[in-house]
């Protein structure tokens, strides 16, 4: 038994040396040392690049910080498509059925505020329960975005007199 276990492993070694000496019709052995330190290699100097610019970024982040500046957000992304009737619809996901427009927002241009009020938004959650759309994509028409948009700016307006009736106090 011991002589069956120590030839299969003889066989197994000699067929692995023979790969680093048999050629490849290009003429070069189908496996050597170059290969597999160099493979290992290349593969240590792409993780130390990125590890290098990820502690860069964390450490110009904090400096950021340091400063006073706001750390960076990531970009939020919208989805606008038309439906057969012209009407357009904006979710935060893609339509598989059409083709959707992507609009990337700004996030050093969107404020958001706690609503003083929040009984409209339980009116409207009881208002549009069950009217998910397919593939779970939740969408607006044009009239009720222009609604939002407004109901903002109204906001804004707002914002922007009680900042003015706290600097003159």
């Amino acid at each position: 038994m011991k002589s069956a276990s120590y030839m299969l492993i003889m066989m197994m070694l000699v067929g692995l040396a023979s790969l680093f000496i048999i050629k490849r019709p290009d003429g070069k052995p189908y496996l050597s040392i170059d290969m597999i330190f160099g493979k290992a290699q290349q593969e240590a100097n792409a993780l130390f690049d990125k590890s290098k610019r990820e502690l860069n970024d964390a450490v110009n982040s904090a400096k950021g910080m340091m400063d006073g500046e706001a750390p960076k957000a990531s970009q939020a992304t919208i989805y606008k498509w038309q439906d057969a009737k012209g009407n357009w619809h904006y979710s935060d996901r893609a339509n598989p059925r059409v083709n959707s427009q992507v609009h990337t927002l700004d996030p050093t241009k969107i404020t958001i505020m706690a609503a003083e009020n929040t009984d409209i938004l339980k009116e409207k959650a009881q208002n549009t329960d069950g009217l998910e759309g397919k593939n779970g994509i939740n969408s607006m028409n044009s009239s009720e975005v222009k609604k939002l948009v407004q109901d903002a700016q109204n906001v804004q307006k707002l914002m922007d007199q009680r900042a003015k009736q706290l600097d003159d106090t």
